[in-house]
Protein backbone atom coordinates (compact mmCIF):
# COMPACT_ATOMS: atom_id res chain seq x y z
CA UNK A 1 0.00 0.00 0.00
CA UNK A 2 1.18 3.39 -0.57
CA UNK A 3 0.05 6.81 -1.13
CA UNK A 4 -1.58 8.64 -3.52
CA UNK A 5 0.63 10.88 -6.03
CA UNK A 6 -0.10 13.96 -6.50
CA UNK A 7 -1.30 13.71 -10.13
CA UNK A 8 -3.80 10.58 -8.67
CA UNK A 9 -4.85 12.38 -5.67
CA UNK A 10 -6.23 15.64 -8.16
CA UNK A 11 -7.57 13.15 -10.87
CA UNK A 12 -9.40 11.74 -7.85
CA UNK A 13 -10.31 15.35 -6.59
CA UNK A 14 -11.67 16.53 -10.46
CA UNK A 15 -13.48 13.36 -11.54
CA UNK A 16 -15.72 13.96 -8.28
CA UNK A 17 -16.18 17.34 -8.41
CA UNK A 18 -16.99 17.07 -12.30
CA UNK A 19 -17.17 13.70 -13.63
CA UNK A 20 -20.69 12.16 -15.00
CA UNK A 21 -22.02 9.21 -14.33
CA UNK A 22 -20.68 6.89 -17.03
CA UNK A 23 -24.34 5.51 -18.47
CA UNK A 24 -26.71 7.57 -17.08
CA UNK A 25 -28.64 10.66 -17.80
CA UNK A 26 -28.85 12.07 -14.48
CA UNK A 27 -26.88 14.39 -12.61
CA UNK A 28 -24.60 13.28 -9.86
CA UNK A 29 -26.37 14.89 -6.62
CA UNK A 30 -24.32 17.81 -5.18
CA UNK A 31 -23.81 16.10 -1.19
CA UNK A 32 -23.04 12.59 -3.26
CA UNK A 33 -19.81 14.47 -4.71
CA UNK A 34 -19.47 16.20 -1.13
CA UNK A 35 -19.39 12.72 0.57
CA UNK A 36 -16.92 11.05 -1.66
CA UNK A 37 -15.00 14.02 -1.68
CA UNK A 38 -14.45 13.66 2.03
CA UNK A 39 -12.82 10.04 2.03
CA UNK A 40 -10.32 11.51 0.09
CA UNK A 41 -7.30 12.28 2.88
CA UNK A 42 -7.64 8.26 3.59
CA UNK A 43 -7.85 7.37 0.67
CA UNK A 44 -4.35 4.68 -0.48
CA UNK A 45 -3.46 2.76 -3.36
CA UNK A 46 -3.81 -1.01 -2.35
CA UNK A 47 -2.59 -2.30 -5.71
CA UNK A 48 -1.76 -1.31 -9.37
CA UNK A 49 -3.71 -3.40 -12.67
CA UNK A 50 -1.13 -5.72 -14.18
CA UNK A 51 -1.88 -5.75 -17.73
CA UNK A 52 1.28 -3.70 -18.43
CA UNK A 53 -0.95 -0.64 -20.66
CA UNK A 54 -2.06 1.39 -18.45
CA UNK A 55 -1.71 2.73 -14.54
CA UNK A 56 -5.04 1.91 -13.40
CA UNK A 57 -5.25 1.88 -9.49
CA UNK A 58 -7.30 -0.34 -6.60
CA UNK A 59 -7.95 2.33 -3.80
CA UNK A 60 -8.70 1.60 -0.55
CA UNK A 61 -9.54 3.91 2.61
CA UNK A 62 -6.11 3.55 5.19
CA UNK A 63 -7.99 1.12 7.49
CA UNK A 64 -7.80 -1.63 5.40
CA UNK A 65 -9.87 -4.08 2.79
CA UNK A 66 -13.40 -3.46 1.59
CA UNK A 67 -16.65 -5.44 1.90
CA UNK A 68 -17.95 -6.85 -1.34
CA UNK A 69 -20.05 -3.73 -2.99
CA UNK A 70 -24.10 -3.54 -2.60
CA UNK A 71 -24.30 -0.45 -4.87
CA UNK A 72 -21.93 1.11 -7.49
CA UNK A 73 -21.43 4.63 -9.13
CA UNK A 74 -18.85 4.68 -12.09
CA UNK A 75 -18.03 8.22 -13.00
CA UNK A 76 -15.85 8.89 -16.39
CA UNK A 77 -14.03 11.81 -18.04
CA UNK A 78 -12.31 11.36 -21.18
CA UNK A 79 -8.45 12.54 -22.87
CA UNK A 80 -7.74 12.85 -26.36
CA UNK A 81 -6.49 8.82 -26.03
CA UNK A 82 -8.26 7.30 -23.48
CA UNK A 83 -10.98 6.72 -21.38
CA UNK A 84 -11.01 7.74 -17.17
CA UNK A 85 -13.38 5.94 -14.79
CA UNK A 86 -13.31 6.54 -11.64
CA UNK A 87 -15.48 3.26 -9.55
CA UNK A 88 -17.35 3.94 -6.16
CA UNK A 89 -18.87 1.32 -4.17
CA UNK A 90 -20.73 1.36 -1.40
CA UNK A 91 -19.83 5.09 -1.29
CA UNK A 92 -16.72 4.81 -1.50
CA UNK A 93 -13.65 5.71 -4.08
CA UNK A 94 -12.31 2.07 -5.26
CA UNK A 95 -10.77 1.75 -8.25
CA UNK A 96 -9.36 4.63 -11.13
CA UNK A 97 -8.91 3.12 -14.40
CA UNK A 98 -7.71 4.35 -17.46
CA UNK A 99 -8.51 2.85 -20.68
CA UNK A 100 -6.55 3.39 -23.76
CA UNK A 101 -8.15 3.72 -26.65
CA UNK A 102 -5.71 2.70 -29.31
CA UNK A 103 -3.15 -0.21 -28.94
CA UNK A 104 -0.27 2.41 -27.69
CA UNK A 105 0.20 1.47 -23.32
CA UNK A 106 0.01 4.56 -21.69
CA UNK A 107 2.14 4.29 -18.16
CA UNK A 108 1.20 7.65 -16.45
CA UNK A 109 -2.01 8.86 -15.38
CA UNK A 110 -2.87 12.61 -17.91
CA UNK A 111 -2.85 15.89 -15.90
CA UNK A 112 -6.20 17.29 -15.08
CA UNK A 113 -5.53 20.16 -17.44
CA UNK A 114 -5.43 17.44 -20.55
CA UNK A 115 -8.41 15.44 -19.60
CA UNK A 116 -12.23 16.57 -20.35
CA UNK A 117 -15.16 16.56 -18.08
Amino acid sequence: MRPLSVRERDLLVALIARGTEHGADRAVAVSDRERWAGQLPGVMVHGMCGCGTCPSIDLTPDSGGRPAPTRQTVLEAITSNACLLLFIEDDRPTYLELAPWGEEPITEFPLVADVEF
